[in-house]
């Protein structure tokens, strides 16, 4: 049972706190006559929004505090590191990219396709001894621009130059 649904006061040791008077009653002010209390003419303002109040102008900041140190608590100091962490990385992987990319070969000729001619034809015909033909296939495609492992015949291929 809550303590406002009980009917009966509460009776237990501790006081109950005094009474407070919220509101007090004023006496009403002397009558003074209307001549005493304005001395000049009043003339009559339009009824509408009150004026505006003047804002106070802001307060420039303090000195002491633009020149205060930058001071990072725990957690700026992690989400810091980590940024750190990530932008090394991604200057890692752009430089390691340029680094390992296979320059084109110092020696490369300009061939025709001829007639019938396939791509691995030609990789089989300029591949060293040894070689797998299929690192050339993919160097030949390299040099050329090539989406696929089509060519037409009459057209000109950039291919390794065999020494």
């Amino acid at each position: 049972m809550s303590a406002l649904a009980h009917p009966a006061p509460f009776s237990g040791s501790v006081a109950p706190l005094p009474r407070r008077r919220h509101l007090a009653l004023v006496p009403a002010p002397q009558e003074a006559p209307l001549a005493d209390v304005i001395p000049f003419p009043v003339q009559a303002q339009p009824v509408g929004r009150p004026a505006a109040r003047p804002v106070p102008a802001r307060q420039p900041a303090r000195v002491a505090e633009a020149e205060a140190p930058l001071r990072l608590t725990v957690r700026g100091r992690r989400v810091l590191a980590t940024l750190l962490v990530v932008a090394a990385g991604v200057v890692g992987s752009a430089l390691g990219a340029v680094v390992s990319s296979d320059a084109t070969p110092a020696e490369v000729e300009t061939i025709t396709v001829p007639a019938g001619e396939t791509l691995w034809g030609i990789a089989s015909q300029v591949a060293e001894p040894g070689a797998d033909v299929r690192d050339v296939v993919a160097q030949i495609a390299r040099l050329n621009d090539l989406e696929g492992s089509t060519i037409v015949a009459g057209s000109e291929l950039v291919v390794p130059a065999r020494d």
